[in-house]
């Protein structure tokens, strides 16, 4: 009679299911860290800025080994509790762009400055050149400010005493400055000034008066020049500004003058308001 054969435990491989079963855990369990290891970058990036914010500005390098905490400033955020990913030690690495550093700020408004005056200094430069002959003979002279080029004329080679009509003899002279100036886009402001003699004339009440004619009667030779009327402007301040002591002759012939400000149109946009309408 023949034996009856004894059947092996597992030789149906019920070991499969268990095999599947670890691996899948394996699998679940690699997937689950994969997933809590990326970093939040717009968590990261407000807490780095909450940071940033309470200290002002962030060290480069992590605190020694054993050195005490810093303490967070009142209202800011926890790096411990509200980050996850990297220890607080990396986000201290942190620094802040050029274009937020106070030093950065400070270092281009002074390389901006320096350029516009170099630029201004030029355009003197230029004026000068061409109208040397009649800085030669002080009829007038090419200064500069923070933030205009003025060309300064005076009286003796301008206007007879006490009136506002312009000697003919200087009438060329304002016309090679039309044509300098009509190339250009800058604001142009006439001011008149006298001394601190009170008008004997008749025809006009006060100094207030001459130096504003005188002032006039430039600007409408520039204007009869073809340049825009919308650049141009004429105010009269009498004896005030008073470039010279007004004590002898010469102190009060320096102070009767016409100045054409040359004023580039940034000066205008950096005056107080912002928008850039003029401001005299």
């Amino acid at each position: 009679m023949k034996r009856p054969r004894r059947q092996r435990v597992g030789a149906g491989g019920s070991w499969l299911t268990t095999y599947a079963d670890m691996v899948t855990l394996l699998l679940t369990f690699f997937v689950l860290m994969l997933s809590i290891s990326v970093i939040d970058a717009e968590r990261y990036k407000a807490v780095a800025e909450t940071l940033r914010s309470s200290f002002g500005s962030l060290p480069t390098e992590a605190p020694a080994a054993g050195a005490s905490p810093v303490d967070l400033a009142p209202g800011a955020a926890d790096p411990d509790s509200s980050l996850e990913g990297p220890p607080p030690a990396q986000l201290i690495e942190l620094e802040a762009p050029p274009s937020l550093s106070p030093e950065g700020d400070t270092a281009s408004r002074q390389a901006l400055e320096d350029l516009r005056r170099q630029q201004l200094e030029e355009r003197a430069d230029e004026l000068r050149r061409r109208l040397a002959d009649a800085i030669a003979a002080g009829d007038m002279e090419v200064v500069t400010t923070d933030d205009t080029v003025i060309l300064r004329i005076t009286e003796k080679a301008s206007f007879p005493s006490g009136s506002a009509n312009m000697q003919e003899a200087f009438e060329p002279v304002i016309d090679r400055i039309a044509r300098e100036l009509s190339a250009s886009e800058d604001r142009i402001v006439v001011t008149g000034y006298t001394d601190d003699v009170p008008v004997r004339s008749g025809r006009y009440r006060s100094n207030w008066d001459l130096s504003a004619a005188r002032a006039v009667s430039v600007l409408m030779s520039l204007r009869d020049e073809n340049i825009e009327a919308d650049r141009l402007s004429a105010r009269g301040m009498g004896e005030n500004n008073p470039i010279a002591a007004n004590d002898d002759a010469a102190g009060r012939a320096r102070n009767r003058r016409v100045e054409i400000a040359l004023i580039p149109e940034w000066a205008d946009a950096e005056k107080p308001g912002g928008d850039g309408s003029p401001i005299d």
